[in-house]
């Protein structure tokens, strides 16, 4: 199985794409045996997010979900390595997301 830390390359920070909360508790174990830190906060107070910034010093943290959905249509280089965290630790090859798998549209009150 794949660590954490391998997926850096180069890189100084990835985000992390988790579809579920058990993704989130398989994340979670490997963060915490690989020494990346939530902060200040003790494993117990972290929380569930469906995107996590990943840095290579050992800081993890939330991203916004508008930041990860709108990072998909600027095709800014300079936005960080998007992985798909279920697919990187099956050892899958394709394992960049290419889409930010939310939809969503605005309704208006008439």
């Amino acid at each position: 199985m794949r660590t954490i830390r391998e997926v850096f390359g180069n890189d100084e920070k990835v985000w992390v794409y988790l579809n579920n909360e058990n993704a989130w508790k398989q994340f979670v174990n490997m963060a915490v045996a690989e020494g990346f830190h939530f902060g200040n906060l003790p494993v117990e107070r972290w929380t569930f997010g469906y995107v996590i910034a990943v840095h290579s010093n050992g800081n993890i943290g939330h991203l916004p979900l508008f930041v990860w959905c709108r990072s998909f249509s600027l095709n800014d280089r300079k936005c960080p390595k998007k992985i798909d965290f279920m697919r990187y630790i099956s050892n899958e090859d394709d394992y960049c997301c290419k889409n930010s798998h939310f939809t969503g549209k605005v309704k208006c009150r008439p």
